[in-house]
């Protein structure tokens, strides 16, 4: 006897078990990728960028203050609690987000390095970034008029003349010194200037601005104190502070101006660091 189904049963089977198979497959399966139910959940998730986004924009500007205080305490906190892992993020978060707001900036990224290298010890982040109205031509200052000078001041400024003659590129290194430590204090007028940042900008470097670098800062303001003494000119405040934070300061404002306007016309003047010059009329 035939056992084997004939033709028309064959296909009816065939039909039952595609229908079967159709059925057991229309079910949701769970944790496969691209299946229906993982894109129905990734569909319910919001986007996380767009939604910060959106929260920003709709803040109000004392919310917003809040916000930023909130995220500052969360670095400080990670910074106390996982130090290592804040000093590998920290730094490129920032180039980071100097990249995103300047784009392509050679200079800022030059000052960024250096402040991050060593600058960062005695110079403040904000005075890194650009100013808007700070102007790129070359800086000029108007020259002194020994007619608007008296005779104490016109005295001083021929014996820094006398000191500080001759090709820059030949002074010796306590010439050269104290041209830059005169220069520096004088630019900065009453706020004075940190004791590290001097140092630093002698070229010295910070494995020498301990106890060697502190004598030469202190050795060539006794020199320029001793040239100045004959004319009744006391040029610098008794300093304050310690190490490198100890802050060295001209005792008079307007001093400091007349010899910042000497420092600015002198050929040496491409010695100090790059540094504004703002309010100084003729």
């Amino acid at each position: 006897m035939d056992l084997r189904p004939k033709e028309g049963t064959k296909m009816r089977l065939a039909q039952h078990t595609e229908t079967k198979e159709h059925k057991s497959t229309t079910t949701p399966v769970n944790n496969m990728n691209d299946s229906r139910s993982e894109k129905s959940h990734a569909n319910s998730e919001p986007d996380f960028d767009y939604y910060v986004a959106k929260k920003y924009s709709s803040k109000s500007d004392k919310q917003r203050e809040l916000y930023f205080q909130k995220l500052l305490e969360a670095f400080r906190t990670l910074s106390e609690e996982a130090p290592e892992v804040f000093d590998s993020i920290a730094p490129e978060m920032l180039q980071r987000s100097i990249w995103s707001w300047r784009g392509a900036d050679p200079l800022l990224s030059k000052k960024f390095n250096n402040w991050l290298l060593a600058d960062y010890q005695w110079t403040p982040f904000d005075d890194i970034l650009p100013k808007e109205h700070a102007q790129h031509a070359p800086l000029e200052v108007p020259p002194l008029d020994p007619a608007h000078l008296d005779e104490a001041h016109h005295s001083l400024i021929e014996a820094l003349q006398g000191r500080f003659r001759g090709d820059p590129h030949r002074w010796d290194a306590s010439r050269r010194d104290q041209f830059i430590i005169l220069g520096m204090m004088a630019t900065a007028g009453g706020y004075g200037v940190r004791q590290g940042k001097l140092i630093h900008s002698l070229g010295m470097g910070l494995a020498e601005s301990g106890v060697r670098g502190a004598n030469t800062v202190r050795a060539a303001k006794i020199a320029l104190s001793r040239l100045a003494k004959p004319f009744g000119l006391q040029l610098f405040a008794p300093a304050v502070g310690n190490g490198s934070e100890r802050i060295h300061m001209f005792t008079d404002d307007e001093l400091a101006l007349i010899i910042a306007r000497y420092v600015f016309n002198h050929e040496a003047s491409m010695l100090l660091p790059a540094t504004s010059f703002p309010n100084i009329s003729s």
